[in-house]
């Protein structure tokens, strides 16, 4: 785990999100431990399922097309 100031998240936000990959980081405050950065959890759903079957399985199913459905729900809002 690496701890670093506030001062330097500001300064190399990027550096240190791309750092958290491998490990997580202790953010602090004068000295007060405030924030983690930690690795991102991998999803449990699937990347790429290449059977068609076991891909319909994990996709919505509606009996509307999509672009009706996806107009009738923005004309809901």
């Amino acid at each position: 785990m690496r701890i670093i100031s506030i001062k330097q998240l500001h300064a190399e936000t990027g550096r240190w999100v791309r750092a958290a990959r491998k490990q997580s980081i202790v953010v602090t405050d004068r000295g007060a431990k405030i924030a983690t950065i930690q690795p991102h959890e991998a999803s449990a759903r699937p990347r790429a399922v290449l059977d068609p079957d076991r891909r319909r399985a994990w996709m919505p199913v509606s009996s509307v097309d999509s672009t009706v459905f996806i107009s009738e729900d923005r004309d809901g809002r």
